[in-house]
């Protein structure tokens, strides 16, 4: 049985999948409480300014957690509809930065909570594949939207119908994560990146969350972009930090987002 734990710890918030016994793996349940938690987050914003999402022990999730499923009365539709995409829809829409730390596997409902962060940092001998073949089942969670996106259809169409795994160095090569980090390394590395993300303009992300994420979802033309980019650079030079930045540079010092 997993467990979702939400904490602070200054203005960073994580969220652990904690459930090592069983490799991470999430039911309806967990999903509920997963929502419930990345709503906790929202409430605390401007107070948290990046979340972390992390699983316990030697993965970060195996995926839905199918031990107890009857396959007569389960419903797959009503799993992922209504359980599952709440959950990463909030997670995208959190106006902060996060990042998933991913060691072990990822996979199934496991990546696609990994994939809702904005980093995905990796272990290098992390694991990202689709391992449906094995049980007659579909590639979910979002992974079609991502694996095509970033390697193409036959590489997708490979990973879907052999079941192989991309090592988190093949991963981040390819694109599908942020980058990967040794493994021993990876706690040190995500939380050197936690500690920069928290101190920096919290303003120009969120709206660099935004704006990103709607290219990736509409795909506009070259002159869509320019137009948006010229209208929130100067969104964000009405901002203090656009200002505490700028001031900083000329004078050469550090700057100090408050």
């Amino acid at each position: 049985m997993t467990e979702i734990r939400l904490s602070n710890r200054g203005n960073i918030a994580e969220i652990v999948l904690d459930g090592p016994d069983s490799r991470n793996a999430l039911n309806a349940e967990n999903l509920r409480d997963l929502a419930a938690a990345v709503a906790k987050v929202a409430e605390a914003i401007p107070s948290v300014r990046a979340l972390l999402i992390r699983g316990e022990g030697k993965v970060f999730s195996s995926g839905r957690d199918i031990s107890a499923v009857d396959v007569e009365t389960d419903d797959a539709h009503a799993f992922l509809a209504e359980a599952f995409t709440p959950v990463f829809q909030s997670i995208r829409a959190l106006p902060i930065p996060v990042i998933s730390q991913v060691q072990g596997a990822a996979l199934g409902l496991g990546f696609g909570v990994a994939a809702a962060a904005d980093i995905i940092v990796a272990a290098d001998n992390a694991k990202f594949g689709s391992p449906f073949a094995a049980i007659g089942a579909m590639l979910d969670s979002g992974a079609h939207h991502v694996f095509l996106d970033r390697v193409g259809y036959h590489r997708t169409m490979d990973l879907i119908i052999t079941g192989d795994f991309l090592t988190g160095a093949e991963a981040a090569a390819a694109g599908i994560v942020s980058r990967a980090v040794p493994a021993e390394e990876l706690s040190e590395f995500v939380e050197s990146k936690l500690a920069a993300i928290v101190t920096g303009p919290a303003e120009a992300f969120a709206m660099e969350k935004g704006f990103v994420q709607k290219l990736a979802d509409d795909r506009p033309t070259l002159a869509q972009v320019l137009a948006e980019e010229a209208n929130l650079q100067e969104t964000a030079r009405r901002t203090p930090d656009y200002a505490e930045g700028f001031k900083a540079f000329q004078e050469r010092r550090a700057p100090k987002f408050d």
